[in-house]
């Protein structure tokens, strides 16, 4: 009887990114044939992407693979907890911190090469509302940030300095305050916050806030908020997030939970979900789910 040859079904955004998705098809089908594997693409759109996504998880009968960034990353992997299947990551983002904080490789070949010779790993998403995040989830001046930035990538192509000067544009700008009462593992509390954020990638973390990023070794989430007052607040806080320490900024707070509900009095809150945008509406109910997702990752472990 012959042996049955692998097969990967590889799940791509057709409109996200800027690269060029044919030269990027050939990489990733070339690296997979040179391990003597098949491979199928299921190129999704952003209007069937979960509904695809879904049907494809449920009924491919070999391994789930996702390539893009962290929003189609996070599509993919909700598909994949729900089947409670392994997920094999090719990054193609711009930051690709869900692959980076797994230790995986974001050189194509090298990561086709873990996917085939990987082991699944379980590891750590958090949720709010019923929606999984792999990186992060926030509303405020964050999703803001978050939206300002994809209109921006749209107009002027998806790089690292565009981010980062559409960050800055946004901080510049004026900013709301939310009155929101918490209750952090049952502890309630009141804040008034210009953004609330919560965070499960300790890599992403480590360059705005050390403490939070301790958070995820404990194992529990971290949530950060930021009040801005004034002008003032705002540059010291531009200048804080430019230089990847925002823990320096007085009207920075950091805390750990394990869940957190999260009330407030307007209706429905624009919240950024690993960088796409979702309207929800509170309370809030963010939780650390762990070991819910299982990722193929090096059969050593990273760090």
């Amino acid at each position: 009887m012959p042996a049955v040859t692998p097969m990967a079904h590889v799940i791509m955004n057709r409109g996200s990114g800027a690269g060029n998705k044919l030269a990027l098809n050939q990489e990733i089908e070339t690296a997979f044939k040179s391990h003597g594997w098949q491979v199928e693409f299921i190129m999704v759109d952003r209007r069937d992407l979960q509904s695809r996504t879904r049907s494809t998880v449920a009924q491919a009968p070999g391994v789930i693979v996702v390539a893009g960034g962290d929003g189609t990353i996070n599509a993919v992997a909700s598909a994949c907890v729900e089947a409670n299947r392994p997920l094999g990551i090719v990054p193609a983002g711009t930051f690709n911190y869900v692959a980076r904080n797994q230790g995986l490789p974001t050189d194509i070949a090298e990561a086709v090469s873990v996917i085939v010779n990987g082991l699944a790993r379980r590891v750590d998403i958090g949720e709010i509302n019923g929606r999984i995040f792999l990186n992060n989830a926030g509303f405020g001046l964050y999703s803001n940030l978050v939206e300002r930035r994809e209109i921006d990538k749209r107009r002027f192509g998806r790089s690292r300095v565009v981010a980062v000067l559409s960050g800055i544009r946004c901080l510049l700008g004026s900013h709301p305050l939310y009155e929101v009462e918490l209750a952090a593992d049952g502890r309630p509390e009141r804040l008034l916050t210009t953004t609330l954020f919560f965070g499960c990638n300790a890599l992403q973390l480590e360059h705005f806030n050390v403490a939070a990023a301790d958070c995820l070794r404990h194992g529990k989430l971290a949530a950060l908020s930021l009040k801005l007052h004034s002008r003032w607040d705002i540059v010291v806080a531009t200048f804080a997030a430019l230089t990847g320490r925002l823990d320096k900024a007085e009207n920075t707070d950091a805390f750990c939970a394990s869940t957190v509900r999260v009330h407030t009095r307007r209706r429905a809150l624009k919240v950024a979900i690993d960088g796409e945008i979702a309207i929800l509406r509170p309370p809030l109910d963010v939780t650390l789910r762990p070991g819910a997702l299982q990722v193929l990752a090096p059969a050593v472990e990273h760090g």
